[in-house]
């Protein structure tokens, strides 16, 4: 029989689903704090989305119901008739258990003879039989085909969503970040497979269940019933309320972890940052004002669930109090034959009211569904205004590829206000090279965007060979352009299937796989890849690995030059090609280009200027209008805003300087013959294994040892937890109890009428007793651990994060480490302790405590019944119950696994979609998800078949278990081994009991997560990280010695990679005050100096000294204070633009003139002064309200206010265009006065006026000397000066 206990499930699965949402809401509301446009607050991003669910009904949810072809429409009408089947089985189970009850009791009052007993209980133990291959069978057609429908319907819904998505226009994109729409196909059809698979069959069968019980009930007592379901309303209103508040303050509880969670993202994204200026505490200060505000929510959750835990269970006894009681009156009465009556309406009514509880999960899984379908369904019917993939349009012959702007103006649909082109007309002539160059915003890509008709423009129009562009077929026109980015992206795949995509819907796409291997070498011989890609082991073959990880960026930019000339295109569009490049590299890959431009019609644009001296024509761009036009020598003579960006970056490179090389400055310098080649450093650039693996510590200490650490630090709450401890004991031992009184009362019927009121009404009682005893120990249970689990996971959150920010820079580069693998544990470690203590400990005991007393009395009252039941039943019930909820739990991870590849390849294809449209590759792409989709698809049918046989057999077994029960129970009843009330007590004791241990322990799955979540925490609080955790002796005085910082013979590789040198041998040094530039190509070792300076390594060999004593014999901590340190990557934090400048500095200590003195230095004061809130402007999330040279001056000034002894800059104008770095670059020049300050950098412009430059190669100083000395040796130098050179004599 469906056990009345099965009640418990809302709650607890409730309970389970909703900290399994936590988890992932946490994540994705993260990802909300990272990507909430300025000036809306997390709040108002979710309110405004609560807002948005709370407007879809589920007429979304019917709408994906039309995918459907006749062989889904069949399976479905299957589905349900078999879902109604076996809907109906339980209910009819109640009668075969009454005609039971009856025979038990009339054999007990001596009116059956043990042959009669036997033959009767034979043939209702068969009946369970015939009930349990009926549901079996049923249950496992109706699963089985609204599951296969489901993955069906979700491979068409998942195929059409990338369909629309390909095809949207680019503005589009703009809005939204490519990861959160990549991120929402692969959770929406998650949650839209969900909703259409079994979980129809589910609520179909939970109805017919509802609707037969009470058919069931009412045929059989209709008076018994209308009272005994009075208790059906209050437990749904007590539930409903509970679960409401519970939902109130879990919504509050998740906007905090997400406002959390975006600040822990930030941190770990930064790490670098935050252990340059020792920021742990302040960082770890604000989460913890997080965790308290979410701490505070979290224990008034705690009175909220134990009324939810309790209530189900209180008003079950209740029922049954109620309908013994009254059940017994009607029989005296005569308006009822027998106690099995009263037991079938019984059984009937909590049959139903426990099909409500199996309902409602399954309807929020609908709910969630049709929000899901909404999100989908909306986009799949979002036509786009320029339509990439449509037939339409004109598709001329022949293309000379002159390309003319005509009053063009434009605004980007994301920013209408502001215009970008204004009234702009130019010319690009055929077979002629013009180069764009201007300051950042003046509308130099948008020239770009919209020759590929990405958007159009709101004013004037663009012709190619004097068609306007909109009368053009949008297919062709892309097809006749080659388009290079600043960042080209290639896909994870082989070199030859990159550079082949360009050949994508022309004519050559057609040819055999030898030509068009001879077409990819041609391109590549053009490009310049060649020669490197032979080199490779594998050669074409080579796969290029996850965003080209696996190659330079030299070569992956030579790669997308071949795949965009491949296909023979007559218009070049090159948008900052080599900007991203060092000087040799960018020699190389401008070669390229140069050879390439020579037969197309080229737009080249640039930042840096020495890549277009060479172009037929300059135009130069300011705020969307041409400022002037010309060749580079006519610009130049005329003196006008080109000449002006030319001096910015010039460098006079054949400055004859009279000045003699002074010997002893350049003594250190090693002048051999060493090779320049580029020594690959980039962690993702070699393809050896990593040396060193994060350690697998999920199984270090067991989970009883682990609970024991964890309850001896959080002895403060030892109250609450001996509280849960107590009331587990006490939930547990109601089953027993249920059994003894089940027993008393089912048996009461064979007394005498005169006997029969007066002991009814007792054990009626006792059941209304165990009701109230059952209310008290599960509310316990809910508000002890509850509260408990609150208070230990805020400390265990605030130490784990605080233990991960002190870690030292190599544990963030061990393989499952990074900062996204790290934000996301953070979330889900502690949310799995939590779950730990205040769930599954408690349901861990109970099932302990209810086999233990349930097994124990079954077998003191009789072993020989006790024994099969225990053997031959218990597991079955066990495997059952637990089977099921692991299924229910399991189905949705395994769908996601299954279709990770295809969400993988989607997410790649939809974070490349302006490769994707330019090469014209959205029909292409959308065959390749097919196929793996269908790949999937094939696993998920494998998959349902198993798994719902499974499903179908947990959900049937409990029929077998009792039959077998009731058969050999009734066998030694009949023989007088026992009575009938001993037979009762044994059989709801295991069989009952059995199955509620069965369901509960379902529930403790992530008990293996908490353990290795445990661990894990446990592990990082006590490692101690060897440089972060050193203390040492002071910083010497600056007076001991000339010297500030010497390298002596230092060597060093990365911990990751040992096998792979980086510095080899280097030796240098700088004195006091001196400013010093240090160049080389990419993989020198350049950066390396900068980190190993922070000390963020220890280096391998060979010392270095600061002030003459050895940095790590110092105290890391006080020697970081006096380094100020400015990255490339310009990182602010949540909150204002003073705290971001304060933010290695401890509270109070810098007085608000300092803080002003510093901002001026860094040239941002005026700025931060003009905005309404001044300092306390809110600088967003990673500071993108500000423009990127206000953020690089701002990370300067919190360089500045530490007054460093050094101070380190890592190209720190690298990423800005030519005006904000000449105003960063002045703002550097301010703050290196006085001190000792060591600069990287590509852009040689940036290091000109320092005191030395070291060249750098192979980990070693080539050169050494002032600007003016390097150009004057004409070596390396001299070399790199050329290729970034401006001078008219450059040639």
């Amino acid at each position: 029989m469906q056990d009345p206990e099965k009640s418990v499930l809302p709650e607890n699965r409730l309970s389970q689903s909703s900290d399994t949402e936590k988890r992932s809401s946490i994540q994705q509301d993260a990802t909300v704090v990272i990507t909430a446009p300025p000036g809306n607050t997390i709040a108002e991003v979710d309110t405004k989305k609560k807002k948005k669910k709370k407007n879809v009904g589920y007429g979304y949810y019917v709408k994906l119901w039309r995918y459907a072809t006749p062989l889904d429409i069949t399976l479905r009408i299957c589905g349900f008739f078999a879902a109604c089947g076996a809907g109906a089985a339980l209910p009819l189970m109640t009668l075969v258990f009454g005609h039971l009850v009856d025979d038990f009791n009339d054999w007990g009052r001596g009116a059956l003879s043990p042959d009669r007993l036997q033959a009767a209980v034979n043939d209702n133990a068969l009946w369970f039989v015939y009930l349990f291959i009926g549901k079996f069978t049923l249950v496992y057609i109706h699963t089985t085909a609204f599951t296969i429908t489901a993955t069906r319907a979700t491979r068409a819904i998942r195929r059409d969503y990338i369909r629309s998505l390909l095809r949207q226009d680019i503005s589009y994109f703009d809005t939204c970040t490519p990861g959160s729409v990549a991120t929402s196909i692969s959770n929406n059809a998650d949650m839209i497979h969900a909703g259409l698979s079994e979980k129809v069959g589910v609520i179909i069968q939970g109805l017919a269940m509802l609707v037969s019980a009470f058919i069931v009930a009412f045929t059989t007592g209709w008076k018994l019933t209308l009272v005994t379901a009075t208790t059906l309303p209050a437990a749904v209103i007590a539930v409903s309320i509970t679960i409401a508040l519970d939902a109130r303050l879990e919504a509050k509880i998740l906007e905090i972890y997400a406002k959390a969670g975006g600040l822990v993202e930030e941190a770990l994204g930064s790490i670098r940052i935050v252990t340059a200026f020792g920021a742990y505490e302040k960082l770890t200060k604000k989460y913890d004002a997080y965790l308290d505000i979410a701490k505070t929510y979290g224990v008034k959750k705690g009175p909220v669930l134990g009324t939810q835990y309790s209530s189900e269970f209180f008003m079950m006894f209740c029922a049954y109090a109620l309908a013994f009681w009254y059940g017994i009156r009607l029989l005296l009465r005569g308006e009822i034959d027998s106690g099995g009556t009263v037991t079938t309406v019984l059984f009937s009514v909590v049959i139903g009211t426990s099909s409500i509880t199996m309902i409602a999960p399954s309807i929020g899984e609908v709910a969630k569904a049709s929000a899901a379908a909404k999100a989908v369904l909306d986009l799949i019917a979002q036509e786009p205004k320029i339509d990439p993939v449509g037939s339409e349009g004109l598709k001329p012959e022949t293309i000379s590829g002159q390309i003319t702007f005509q009053g063009v103006s434009f605004s980007y649909p994301a920013r209408p206000t502001l215009r970008v082109l204004e009234d702009l007309s130019l010319e690009f002539e055929a077979r002629k090279v013009t180069a764009i160059v201007g300051a950042s915003g003046s509308g130099k890509s948008t020239v770009v965007g919209l020759t590929e008709r990405w958007y159009d423009p709101l004013e004037g129009r663009i012709c190619v060979d004097g068609h306007d562009i909109k009368d053009l077929n949008v297919r062709w026109l892309r097809s006749q352009i080659g388009l290079v980015q600043q960042e080209p992206v290639l896909f994870n795949d082989t070199i030859y299937n990159n550079i082949v995509h360009g050949l994508y819907g022309t004519e050559m796409d057609d040819l055999p796989e030898i030509e068009k291997r001879k077409l990819v070498q041609s391109a590549c011989v053009e490009a310049n890849a060649d020669s490197f890609i032979q080199n490779l082991p594998e050669g074409y073959d080579t796969k290029v690995g996850e965003r080209a990880g696996f190659i330079s960026g030299g070569q992956k930019q030579r790669i997308a030059i071949a795949r965009s000339i491949i296909s023979n295109p007559r218009i070049l569009l090159l948008d900052e090609a080599t900007s991203a490049l060092d000087p040799k590299a960018e020699g190389v890959v401008q070669a390229a280009l140069d050879r390439v431009s020579q037969t197309r019609t080229t737009v080249m644009i640039a930042h840096k200027l020495s890549t277009v001296q060479k172009a037929d024509k300059i135009i130069v761009m300011n705020q969307g209008r041409v400022v002037e036009q010309g060749t580079h020598e006519s610009l130049l003579a005329a003196e006008g805003a080109y000449s002006r960006l030319v001096k910015a970056q010039n460098l006079d490179a054949m400055d004859d300087s009279e000045d003699q090389l002074d010997s002893d400055k350049s003594k250190e310098a090693n002048t051999g013959g060493l090779d320049l080649d580029k020594v690959q450093t980039t962690r993702s650039t070699v393809s050896v294994k990593s040396a060193l693996k994060s350690e697998d510590v999920s199984r270090k200490l067991s989970l009883f040892k682990c609970l024991i650490i964890i309850f001896y630090e959080q002895r403060r709450v030892w109250r609450l937890l001996l509280g849960g401890l107590i009331a587990s004991v006490a939930a547990g031992a109601v089953f027993p109890a249920q059994a003894v009184l089940f027993s008393r009362v089912v048996t009461v019927f064979q007394l005498p009428e005169n006997q029969l009121e007066s002991r009814g009404n007792f054990w009626s009682l006792m059941f209304f007793v165990l009701a109230l005893g059952t209310l008290f120990s599960y509310a316990s249970l809910g508000f002890f651990l509850t509260v408990a689990a609150f208070l230990i996971t805020r400390f265990y959150r605030s130490e784990y994060f605080s233990a991960m920010l002190r870690q030292d820079i190599a544990f963030y580069d061990l393989e499952g480490n990074s900062s996204g693998a790290l934000t996301s544990r953070l979330s889900t470690d502690p949310q799995c302790l939590q779950d730990l203590v205040s769930s599954n400990l408690g349901l861990i005991l109970i099932v302990l405590v209810n086999l233990l007393g349930s097994c124990t009395l079954a077998l003191a009252v009789g072993w020989k019944l006790s024994l099969v039941a225990i053997f031959g039943c218990l597991p079955a019930l066990f495997f059952a119950g637990f089977m099921r909820m692991r299924l229910e739990m399991q189905n949705q991870d395994k769908n996601a696994k299954i279709y990770q590849e295809s969400a993988r390849f989607a997410s790649e294809a939809v974070g490349a979609i302006r490769t994707v449209s330019s090469l014209t590759l959205e029909t292409k792409v959308l065959d390749s998800y097919g196929e793996r989709l269908n790949d999937s698809v094939r696993k998920a049918y494998k998959h349902t078949i198993f798994s719902m046989g499974l499903f179908g057999l947990s959900d049937s077994l409990d029929l077998v278990a009792m039959g077998l029960a009731f058969w050999y129970g009734g066998r030694l009843l009949s023989q007088g081994e026992y009575n009938a009330t001993d037979f009762f007590l044994i059989f709801v004791a295991i069989i009952f009991g059995g199955q509620a241990a069965g369901f509960l322990f379902g529930f403790t799955l992530n008990t293996t997560k908490a353990h290795a979540a445990a661990n894990q925490i446990l592990h990082l609080r006590k490692q101690k990280p060897p440089i972060n955790s050193s203390t040492g002796n002071p910083i010497p005085s600056n007076d001991t010695t000339e010297t500030a910082i010497e390298f002596r013979n230092v060597r060093f590789s990365y911990p990751t990679r040992p096998e792979l040198p980086v510095l080899r041998g280097l030796n240098f040094k700088i004195y006091h005050g001196q400013t010093i530039g240090i160049v080389g190509a990419s993989g020198c070792g350049k950066t390396t100096i900068i980190t190993l300076l922070e000390r963020f390594y220890d280096i391998t060999s060979g010392q270095i000294l600061i002030h003459g004593g050895s940095l790590s014999t110092l105290d890391v901590k006080s020697y970081r204070s006096t380094v100020g340190l400015v990255s490339q990557d310009t990182t602010l934090y949540q909150g204002s633009i003073r705290e971001n400048i304060l933010l290695g500095m401890p509270d109070g200590e810098v007085s608000e003139e300092t803080l002003i003195e510093a901002c001026k230095s860094a040239n941002i004061h005026a700025f931060i002064s003009s905005l309404p809130e001044g300092y306390n402007t809110d600088a967003g999330s990673r500071g993108l309200a500000l423009s990127g040279g206000q953020r690089q001056r701002i990370a300067i000034a919190r360089a500045l206010v530490r007054n460093p002894a050094i101070l380190l800059l890592d190209e720190a104008t690298s990423a800005l265009d030519t005006q904000s770095e000449e105003v960063v670059q002045k703002a550097l020049e301010t703050a290196s006065k006085g001190r000792t300050t060591v600069a990287v950098a590509h852009r040689l412009s940036t290091v000109r006026g320092a005191d030395r430059i070291f060249v750098l190669d192979n980990g070693k100083v080539v050169e050494a000397g002032t600007h003016a000395e390097l150009v004057k040796r004409r070596g390396r130098y001299w070399e790199m000066v050329l290729a970034q050179s401006l001078d008219r004599e450059a040639k």
